[in-house]
This record gives structure tokens, C-alpha cells and sequence, in this order.
């Protein structure tokens, strides 16, 4: 599925800006800077509690024991938290870039997420957004 196919899916949730932001690395794909491979979501409790319950997204807790739910194709994860790095997502929420019509966390808070992870696939998302960041 394309970045395109994707955006357009999370348009379609019709999610009210102000309570959802997108994460992860479609920050980077909205500039075309890397492809998706899916869409996370950073949200509210409030999105959070109405769609752990919906019969088309499936509760799932990480290795690490962090909750997430997910679409029922896998293309969309929403998160309600980012622990153990960001128990409170309100402030990514709240200063989110609006790309399209849909909100983007900010690329510096995903860079600075990026270093803090440092999974081998953040190293080579790091350089991409450094080197974007300084062009």
C-alpha cells in the first residue's frame, strides 16, 4: 500500500483533529522521505477507549508490554501512550504540523524519539531526517 493509500485511510477514520496525531514514520512520509510500511497513531484516551472495544481492531500489547490496537488489514496502530519515552502524548498532539489535512507529530520530536529507540531502521531514519532538517 502506498503513503498515498495510507494517508488516505486514516482521512477516511474521519478522527477530529486535536485528539490524534500521526507518528512513527509517516511524518516522513508525508515529505516523501520514506515509504510506510504502515500508520501509527498517537491518540487520546478518549479515541483510545472507543476504539479498543470496536470488533474491527484487535488489542495487542508489545514485548515490552506497551498496549496498542490495531486495524483490522494491520495498516493502522493507535497508540495512547509511548512508554516508556512519552506517557503523555497531548503536547505531540497539540503541536502537531496540520500536511493535507491530517495531523503530523512534529519531524524534530520524531528525530528525538528516533535517537532514544535506536533501532538499526531509526539509525538510517535519523541520517534521512538530518539531513532534511539541515538542507
Amino acid at each position: 500500500m502506498s503513503n498515498k493509500d495510507l494517508f488516505q485511510k486514516i482521512k477516511d477514520l474521519k478522527l477530529p483533529i486535536g485528539k490524534y496525531a500521526l507518528f512513527g514514520s509517516a511524518p516522513m512520509g508525508i515529505r516523501n522521505l520514506k515509504e510506510c510500511s504502515d500508520i501509527d497513531l498517537i491518540v487520546v484516551e478518549e479515541l483510545w477507549e472507543e476504539y479498543k472495544n470496536k470488533n474491527d481492531w484487535t488489542y495487542k500489547i508489545t514485548e515490552n508490554g506497551i498496549e496498542h490496537i490495531e486495524s483490522s488489514d494491520g495498516s493502522i496502530e493507535m497508540w495512547h501512550n509511548w512508554n516508556p519515552w512519552y506517557q503523555d502524548v497531548k503536547p505531540f498532539i497539540n503541536s502537531a504540523e496540520i500536511i493535507n489535512n491530517l495531523p503530523f507529530v512534529r519531524i524534530e520530536s520524531v528525530l528525538e524519539w528516533k535517537k532514544k529507540f535506536g533501532r538499526e531502521k531509526d539509525l538510517k531514519d535519523i541520517k534521512v531526517i538530518e539531513k532534511f532538517l539541515s538542507d
